[in-house]
């Protein structure tokens, strides 16, 4: 669906410029001349039907032009995340359960240690391909491909622990895609700057499909300043996540101009007052928070114009959301309950994974662990994890309604709170703290005692919190660590 909306647009609009690449231009004749030829490739060496195609490719624009030639030809993609996964890529292959695994593909000019010996092991064929295959002579030809078309797996975020595969199939995009055009206002003549949103999330996926399938042009910058996307004159939307906000926002003043119109969009995580404020005084006044999750994919998008929109998000038109209790009834307006999302249109189950699918999947509904309260009105506040409930002594604690404004009282870019037992065994709360400077140990007890009042607590600083390629905290491994630094040296209840 989305190579055949390429080929289209080719045809109708062949100078338009589908993406601007670190600062290359490509339109779309040549996207298409690219995709095209390296379908002709793949096809010769026999790489047409069923199975996995596993790509380990960095530079996003090869990744795009090589997945959709492959996907085109029925395979279905999926990309390593970080070149430390090749060394465990055999055990990926298994723990993931993917059978049928075709080739594995990287780039030319790209080296990955040990891939070539890694796929030696695996038995799997190793592609180096170049995706510069547009003839200057060529013209777009009749876009064909075997039915079913490919899919592509994206993953969950890997918070709990474990990374889950959702398939988004050909089908599964004619829907969501075109759900992200409504939402976004994506049209012919949309910029969207994605940064460097990796493809194996919902975001770094869909951002720039839905804008291709529109005619449009996505905007990639990868490297280690994601300022410099902002840059580029013209950009009409953006879409980023509340930590790469951050490194945006720790450039010094002068460093990008700010855009009167572009419409920033925030998501996969909890923005703070502060960053919204900074982020409105120097990016854009545009600017919204997305609650989505890779499984259902956009629950409320709310543009960020008052307080009260910090919290109280906006559902999208037509998504079908409740909060239900421990028996899946609906509860009345007001009252916490668990968050469910209709699963019509969109992936119904985790790819070869039966067990998480029965945890997360029930009855056309998606379960996605948080808790919520949704007002008479319809919009909705989060409330917390479910797993993430603390019962500390009797008294049942949501953590991340209290980490949001323990980071906003501090200063601070996060905290994460845990359940732990002090040296004589009880239970208590375990406040660590990400920060690179000290605190005011009065304004520090002031805060702590405002939203932790009568229970006991122990603080942990940390310098940087562990965070997946996304910028959201790995809460497992940050418990475990804290945990560990907590019974070798144990500081002062406040």
């Amino acid at each position: 669906m989305i190579t055949e909306l390429i080929f289209d647009w080719a045809k109708r609009t062949p100078n338009r410029t589908a993406m601007i690449y670190n600062g290359y231009t490509l339109s779309y004749r040549s996207f298409a001349r690219c995709i095209a030829g390296a379908r002709r490739y793949f096809a010769r060496q026999g790489y047409v039907g069923s199975g996995y195609a596993v790509l380990a490719i960095y530079n996003l624009m090869n990744f795009w032009i090589l997945g959709l030639a492959l996907r085109s030809l029925g395979l279905t993609t999926v990309a390593l995340r970080f070149a430390a996964e090749v060394d465990r890529l055999a055990a990926e292959v298994e723990k993931l359960r993917l059978s049928n695994v075709r080739c594995v593909v990287t780039g030319s000019a790209e080296s990955w240690s040990r891939l070539q010996g890694v796929c030696t092991e695996l038995g799997v064929p190793l592609l180096s391909v170049s995706p510069e295959f547009g003839d200057p002579a060529w013209e777009v030809e009749a876009f064909e491909a075997p039915q079913p078309l490919g899919g592509h797996i994206l993953m969950t975020s890997g918070t709990t622990g474990s990374y889950k595969m959702v398939l988004m199939s050909a089908a599964f995009d004619a829907v969501r895609l075109r759900e992200r055009v409504q939402v976004f206002g994506v049209n012919q003549n949309t910029v969207f700057s994605v940064f460097d949103l990796p493809p194996w999330t919902a975001a770094g996926y869909a951002s720039p499909a839905s804008t291709w399938i529109e005619g449009g042009c996505a905007v990639i910058e990868q490297g280690d300043e994601p300022y410099r996307a902002l840059l580029r004159p013209g950009i009409t939307h953006a879409l980023t996540t509340p930590y790469m906000l951050e490194r945006i926002l720790s450039t010094s003043p002068g460093a990008f101009p700010r855009n009167e119109t572009m419409q920033l969009a925030v998501g996969g995580g909890a923005i703070t007052q502060t960053q919204i404020d900074w982020a409105k005084a120097r990016i854009t006044p545009r600017l919204l928070s997305l609650l989505a999750s890779t499984e259902a994919s956009i629950i409320g998008f709310t543009r960020l114009d008052t307080p009260e929109d910090h919290k109280w998000h906006r559902p999208v038109l037509g998504r079908v959301i409740e909060i239900v209790d421990e028996s899946e009834r609906p509860v009345p307006a007001g009252e916490i309950g668990r968050l469910r999302v209709s699963t019509a249109g969109g992936p119904t189950s985790y790819l070869n994974d039966e067990a998480a699918t029965r945890a997360f999947f029930k009855d056309g509904f998606f379960y996605p662990g948080d808790l919520a309260i949704m007002r008479s009105d319809g919009r909705i506040a989060l409330q917390g994890r479910v797993t993430d409930v603390i019962n500390v002594r009797g008294s049942k604690i949501s953590p991340a309604p209290i980490e949001e404004r323990l980071a906003e009282l501090l200063g601070v870019s996060s905290v994460c709170l845990f359940s732990a037992h002090d040296d004589s065994g009880e239970e208590e709360i375990l406040v660590v703290i990400e920060t690179s400077s000290s605190i005011d140990s009065g304004r520090l007890t002031a805060a702590i005692n405002q939203q932790l009042a009568g229970i006991p607590r122990r603080v942990r600083y940390v310098a940087t919190l562990p965070r997946n390629q996304m910028g959201k905290v790995l809460r497992q491994e940050v418990r475990v660590k804290a945990i560990e630094s907590a019974l070798k040296s144990r500081q002062d209840s406040l």
